[in-house]
């Protein structure tokens, strides 16, 4: 009877000692090379909360495979950079009660596609021709990235909640619905595997490099910015306003930070916690256009354009609507370009000036000013 009583009491402490702990919030991160990250990692980047986690998915890293660990940038694996859940995290925690973790389980490979994810397709794509550099990253999940992700995810679920999955794909393929429906059998295959309810673990998706920084790969923008009309629980991550490195593909340091904290904002909305979203400011964009003046005059028939930076292009049209005159490639900011108005009996003038960055300024002229 003691023997049995002794038993019970050290089962029980066991399943006591491994009990789920519903404050710990587990997110799954997954996607190509922007979610593997690509931005330097600066010291400030270091200082991370002993309550932001990250489970060891791969096996090519310094940290033991499977087991948490301080989330200490890199994240993805060992040689890898700055990413956007680096600063998910952290704003999480700025957010949530302090008797509240976050972790993480990144398994990304930089250029893939989206069937690298998807439960039929994965198997054909890796075992087909990809360069040695991928097939070494997919190695590092043992092969099969998907399988990684659910067996850690599954290992995870006894430690805490699964709360959101995380994912940045889409400049290899996002281009038509065909992308749209491999994400959304994705996250319903894996809330059926996890036995999550969508309700209560949403599918948080980020743009790619925006329009506004001539990004390679915005084209796949309309076709990620449709997701929740497939998925009602599937959220878009703005990168307006989100800087990239010098090949407009993949995200500055800064970019990431600001997007980490955009997918930070939509998975506290989705647990119904306020924030403030500091983010939504000036973009970078938008400072250099209230940056960029131009001053016109008119004198002895000659207009007389100035600008703050250099000019790509000035219009000129009468104040009735009528079109004067346009030149292209003005050049530097400092640069008086002289505009012969003499043929012309208008008084007033409209200048429409153009730099390179796409802002237009119109400025208002009077002959005689």
């Amino acid at each position: 009877m003691k023997k049995n009583v002794c038993f019970l009491a050290l089962l029980l402490f066991a399943l006591v000692g491994r009990a789920q702990d519903p404050n710990f919030y587990i997110y799954l991160a997954i996607g190509q090379s922007n979610m593997v990250g690509q931005g330097p990692i600066a010291a400030e980047d270091s200082v991370v909360s002993e309550r932001f986690l990250n489970l060891t998915a791969s096996d090519c890293d310094t940290h033991p495979y499977g087991q948490w660990r301080k989330a200490v940038p890199p994240l993805c694996r060992q040689w890898t950079k700055l990413c956007p859940v680096d600063y998910f995290g952290r704003t999480m925690l700025d957010y949530l009660p302090e008797n509240t973790r976050v972790g993480t389980i990144m398994v990304a490979v930089n250029g893939c596609s989206i069937r690298l994810f998807h439960p039929d397709s994965c198997s054909k794509w890796i075992a087909g021709d990809l360069p040695d550099w991928q097939r070494a990253e997919v190695n590092c999940y043992g092969g099969l990235p998907l399988h990684r992700l659910l067996t850690l995810a599954k290992k995870a679920q006894r430690d805490g909640v699964i709360k959101g999955i995380l994912v940045h794909q889409g400049e290899t393929d996002a281009y038509d619905e065909r992308w749209l429906k491999m994400v959304k059998e994705l996250y319903e295959y894996l809330l059926e595997e996890l036995n999550l309810n969508a309700a209560d673990c949403p599918i948080i998706v980020g743009e790619t490099v925006g329009e506004e920084y001539h990004g390679v790969c915005a084209h796949a923008l309309p076709t990620i910015r449709r997701l929740p009309e497939w998925v009602p629980t599937a959220h878009v991550v703005s990168a307006k306003g989100c800087p990239p490195l010098d090949d407009n593909v993949h995200f500055s340091s800064e970019g990431y930070r600001t997007l980490g904290r955009r997918y930070a904002f939509e998975a506290l909305k989705a647990l119904g916690v306020d924030y403030n979203d500091d983010t939504r400011g000036k973009t970078e964009v938008e400072t250099a256009k209230d940056a960029f003046s131009v001053d016109v005059t008119i004198k002895n028939n000659r207009a007389v354009v100035k600008a703050s930076t250099p000019i790509k292009s000035v219009e000129v049209v009468s104040y009735s609507g009528q079109k004067v005159g346009f030149v292209e490639r003005v050049g530097a900011p400092s640069k008086k370009m002289k505009i012969d108005l003499s043929a012309l009996s208008d008084k007033v003038f409209i200048f429409i000036v153009e730099d390179y960055l796409g802002n237009k300024v119109t400025g208002r002229a009077e002959r005689g000013s």
